[in-house]
């Protein structure tokens, strides 16, 4: 039987992306709640008229999903990155992805509940090349509110199965593939294709004498730009592939399989199942990381005043007196490619470099408005949301306590407010 946890809170985007050579499209985004789609600009400035930017928080957290209250299990909890959508009924889906999915859903942004209804669960498939062991949905597309893409976070755990990885570290016998899974017909329940689901694989067979977790990790949104999608995926290095940030496209109508990823030059590398092709040159099968960045970008909006991207990133950096902090960075782009330096948002402790003297870490920051036009929230005015998991510390170590928080973010442009 579907359950419902009832809880409401604070009311109140081949050629279409262009970089240094070419001009970004225009970008459409269907609403439900609009006459007429919503145009991106069909131009962005270059750098040397780059818009001045400032970004800051307003204001405390408010709590989205309280994991002691609204849970449905013990391991219920956000960890993921938020999405979310208006189905075609302008109703709002709210995701943030856990080993086992589930949604929160309401009339509005600013309610939305837990429904208990699991909405996709990895296969726990011991065979590495079935690519289908745990699946945490990391991204989401919709251009109708009835067909729901999403691309998957899947992680094989080496470390359970000894036969391949005798080590039994976890981190040393994870490796990491980014598949596609589909619900239709407003179903909220997720799928693999029967086309076939690996989006971004290394060219390399699973490996259990590895070092440390390889492949690729953490997809950002989708954005729509034009006739493709973007998506950026975490890189770890290993063989030819190096560490970062990769830009990733594929046509709006595409499936799976027509994923390429930027090599620099042209989005022209195409990645590759390694145990249904054997590659003459794996360094043609890997990716190339975007210039500059060097943390995960968790997730990308639009700003129509600027006709600039801002992006979020969990990392840890040296600010401006040269002290290391940690916390959630934010970046502007043109383009996808070109990003302004990170610039601090919110010093917090992280997950992966946390403190043990206070109560929680913070992980998997997400930017969503919440009077967006845009389907997916994802095309922003001066006022909007920085989504964040709280997760609570006991000795040091993370468990299941787990919340979604947000927090106000205020974006001035050349010194002003909106």
């Amino acid at each position: 039987m579907r359950t419902t946890r009832t809880r409401s809170i604070g009311a109140s985007l081949g050629g279409a992306l262009v970089m240094v050579r070419l001009a970004i499209m225009p970008l459409t985004l269907a609403s439900p709640v609009l006459a007429s789609p919503v145009l991106f600009p069909a131009a962005a400035p270059g750098p040397d008229h780059a818009p001045t930017l400032a970004l800051a928080i307003e204001g405390a957290a408010e709590t989205v999903f309280d994991h002691e209250r609204d849970a449905c299990a013990r391991w219920d909890a956000p960890d993921a990155p938020a999405r979310a959508w208006r189905d075609a009924l302008g109703f709002v889906r709210l995701i943030a992805g856990a080993a086992v999915n589930r949604a929160m859903s309401g009339p509005l942004l600013n309610a939305v509940s837990r429904d208990c209804a699991i909405v996709h669960v990895g296969g726990e498939n011991d065979d590495p090349s079935a690519y289908d062991d745990h699946a945490w949905i990391a991204a989401i597309f919709t251009e109708d509110g009835r067909r729901v893409e999403a691309l998957a976070h899947v992680e094989y755990h080496g470390h359970r199965r000894p036969t391949l990885c005798p080590s039994g570290d976890y981190m040393r016998c994870w490796r990491n593939v980014v598949t596609e899974v589909v619900a239709l017909d407003g179903d909220v329940r997720f799928r693999r294709s029967s086309q076939g689901a690996l989006v971004a694989a290394l060219p390399y067979r699973y490996d259990g004498g590895q070092r440390h977790r390889t492949g690729y990790f953490n997809p950002s949104n989708m954005i729509r730009v034009g006739d493709h999608l973007y998506a950026f995926v975490f890189a770890e290095a290993y063989g030819a592939q190096r560490r970062g940030a990769c830009l990733l496209r594929r046509p709006v109508n595409g499936g799976a399989a027509d994923w390429r990823a930027f090599n620099g030059d042209t989005f022209a590398i195409r990645f590759i199942d390694p145990y249904r092709e054997r590659p003459a040159d794996p360094a043609a099968h890997v990716c190339a990381p975007v210039a500059g960045v060097s943390s995960t970008i968790s997730s990308v909006i639009w700003h129509e005043k600027s006709r600039r991207f801002i992006a979020v990133t969990p990392a840890a950096r040296k600010s401006a007196d040269r002290e290391s902090t940690s916390g959630v960075w934010w970046m502007s782009s043109p383009d996808l490619q070109r990003w302004s330096a990170p610039e601090l948002l919110l010093a917090a402790p992280l997950l992966w470099r946390r403190d043990c003297d206070v109560p929680h870490a913070f992980a998997y920051p997400s930017l969503l408005d919440d009077d967006s036009p845009a389907r997916m929230f994802d095309a922003a005015d001066d006022r909007f949301w920085l989504y964040l998991t709280r997760i609570w510390l006991a000795d040091c170590k993370a468990g299941p306590r787990r919340d979604l928080v947000r927090y106000r973010v205020i974006l001035r442009q050349d010194g002003r407010a909106g």
